[in-house]
């Protein structure tokens, strides 16, 4: 079974969310919570992170949006040892670094981001979903990020921030980038025998 783990940004991810949406569509799904959804303080953000992650014992699969995407790649490469239980890492819509730093807001901090998360390396399998209209991170930025993380983005064309606001509430294509559950294990007939038998009595 493949666990999937939703990592909303800034403000959470609504209801009518895409985020919400798919763990309304899964078996096996949980989700970051974080204590201030307006006050994404990265290290306070990790920690939770590795609060919901590091328990799991099946196969994980994250689902990250905004701030939610800085917040997997940095927990991922501040714990590495998370990475052997992380079979796919999904960005969808990244936020862009240079807008965060050490106090939440880069407006309210000393320095910003940019430079650390360009630094970082990813060390799991990896799709990054980026938008040419995204008002949070233009798409020259998201490209060099992508380029920076060594991966090579899908382009969703037009698609905004790809949350409630541009349109989004369900958003089936992220199907196509999921590993997909596997189905409960059938009990074998020979149990279900003994099963049987042992009401039967």
């Amino acid at each position: 079974m493949t666990h999937t783990v939703i990592v909303p940004g800034v403000g959470g991810s609504e209801q009518h969310h895409w985020q919400s949406w798919l763990q309304r569509q899964l078996m096996s799904c949980s989700r970051v919570q974080q204590e201030d959804w307006n006050r994404p303080v990265l290290n306070d953000w990790i920690a939770q992170f590795v609060k919901t992650v590091a328990p799991i014992q099946d196969d994980i699969q994250i689902v990250a949006h905004s701030f939610g995407c800085l917040t997997a790649v940095a927990a991922l490469a501040e714990h590495p040892e998370l990475n052997s239980k992380i079979k796919k890492l999904i960005l969808v819509a990244p936020a862009n670094p240079a807008r965060f730093g050490a106090a939440g807001f880069a407006r309210d901090s000393q320095n910003d981001y940019a430079a650390y998360f360009h630094q970082l390396k990813i060390q799991v399998p990896a799709t990054m979903i980026i938008s040419e209209n995204d008002p949070w991170l233009a798409f020259d930025d998201a490209q060099r990020l992508a380029k920076s993380w060594k991966l090579k983005p899908v382009n969703a064309g037009l698609a905004g921030h790809i949350n409630v606001a541009s349109g989004y509430g369900p958003f089936p294509e992220i199907f196509n980038y999921l590993i997909s559950e596997k189905a409960m294990p059938h009990i074998s007939i020979p149990d279900e025998r003994k099963y049987l038998f042992k009401f039967a009595i």
